[in-house]
């Protein structure tokens, strides 16, 4: 027992470490992180895209969300209006149409105009294409939303195209194409699915706690819902906070439908449990980000006994709703629409995002054997306090990338 605790104590005490530790350096901001070395930039070659799947993908530019066109005034007027001098417009159709873009768009283009100046000094970054309103692309084209922009050189050298390609990439463009022997094709995902970095689920996902089913926005802190212990039991485990809860806010869910007539959606950087086999068990499956599924992989609905099982994923989807929760289990798992899913998001391995809130179980622990039975009052008001990101979990996203390696990050560049 003395062992246990001590061991206890010394994760406790690592966990502090990580967390402080770059506060304690000199520097200002990430810049008192890790090092990086210089990075080797490869053109990319003609016909390559990166990354390496359909534009229209979740894991690239993500599913149209349809035409903008100037009669529709609200989605028309979302798009801004780009009047940066360090780019070169070609304004073909003699309107402001090449200047038409959504606002991840003009950031990006902005990153690259930079990087165009500083890799070839004299030259300047050129659209030949944004925004389009007459038709002249394939039907589902993210151009006609603001989405995509046609990019070449200003001294039109065909030469630096492959390198064009490539610093559009490191800019954060969210697909690259080297389309043509004339241009460079860009895109970004919608403003509405990059806006928000967290993992949440949708107000109308539905749990199923000890006293029956219960929709997302009704969750209270200090209920029981169907989670997954350690050891791949599923069994009712204490809501202990909730890491993020915005009723009013809005955010692009990603929607994962499985041959079992289940749909269950989360946003991109969350985590939920996939297995590449039908056969595999729960235990040997991993996490991984809701944007990195794919059709074909196998997710885990709760089955009987308490048990999970592998289901296959046949449709991929996205919609944008309102209302935004991500409660946080003693397990670090719930069941939500009957699907597996992790509490965690943004950090990709389970068991460091959940060892990472060992303090909040602990202090949860505490205030659960001084305070004896809560009220459901007591419940609802602590619920009803919690709007926001909640600034523990805000403090480990600005942490991590000093001490995680990229590849276990969310980005919404890749």
């Amino acid at each position: 027992m003395a062992n246990r605790t001590n061991q206890n104590i010394q994760l406790l005490f690592l966990l502090f470490l990580l967390l402080f530790e770059p506060a304690s350096q000199c520097g200002p901001g990430r810049g008192s992180g890790r090092r990086r070395g210089p990075k080797k930039m490869t053109p990319l070659v003609y016909k390559q895209h990166v990354p390496n799947v359909s534009e229209n993908t979740l894991g690239a530019s993500g599913i149209g969300e349809g035409k903008i066109s100037r009669t529709d005034k609200k989605k028309f007027n979302q798009l801004v209006v780009n009047h940066n001098p360090d780019i070169v417009f070609r304004m073909e159709e003699r309107t402001d149409a090449d200047r038409r873009m959504t606002q991840r768009c003009k950031d990006k283009l902005s990153t690259l105009a930079v990087s165009v100046m500083n890799q070839w000094p004299g030259v300047r970054l050129r659209v030949t294409e944004a925004w389009d309103e007459d038709n002249e692309h394939a039907r589902d084209s993210l151009h006609y939303e603001g989405r995509a922009v046609d990019i070449t050189t200003s001294d039109r050298d065909r030469a630096k195209y492959g390198m064009l390609a490539r610093l559009a990439v490191d800019a954060g463009f969210d697909w690259v194409y080297y389309e043509s022997r004339g241009h460079i094709h860009c895109s970004v995902k919608s403003d509405s699915s990059a806006q928000y970095g967290g993992g949440c689920f949708p107000a109308e996902a539905v749990v199923n706690t000890e006293k029956g089913a219960k929709l997302m926005r009704d969750l209270q802190i200090g209920d029981s819902v169907l989670a997954m212990s350690k050891s791949g039991e599923v069994r009712f485990s204490e809501v202990i906070m909730f890491m993020d809860r915005q009723p009013n806010a809005t955010a692009l869910f990603y929607q994962l439908t499985t041959d079992a007539n289940t749909t269950l959606q989360l946003t991109p950087s969350h985590l939920v449990y996939v297995s590449r086999m039908h056969q595999s068990t729960i235990l040997q499956a991993k996490t991984v980000f809701a944007k990195d599924v794919r059709i074909g992989d196998y997710m885990f609905i709760a089955s009987g006994r308490r048990k999970v099982r592998p289901v296959r994923v046949v449709w991929l989807s996205s919609s944008v709703e309102q209302g935004i929760y991500a409660p946080l289990t003693g397990d670090g798992t719930i069941v939500v629409d009957r699907s597996l899913a992790s509490c965690y998001a943004v950090i990709n391995y389970q068991s460091i995002a959940h060892f990472a809130f060992a303090p909040v179980r602990l202090i949860s622990s505490i205030k659960s054997t001084f305070r004896g039975q809560v009220s459901e009052q007591d419940k609802r008001r602590d619920t009803e306090e919690t709007t926001g990101v909640h600034w523990y979990p805000r403090t480990l996203y600005d942490i991590a990338p000093y001490v995680l390696p990229d590849r276990l990050l969310y980005s919404t560049n890749n």
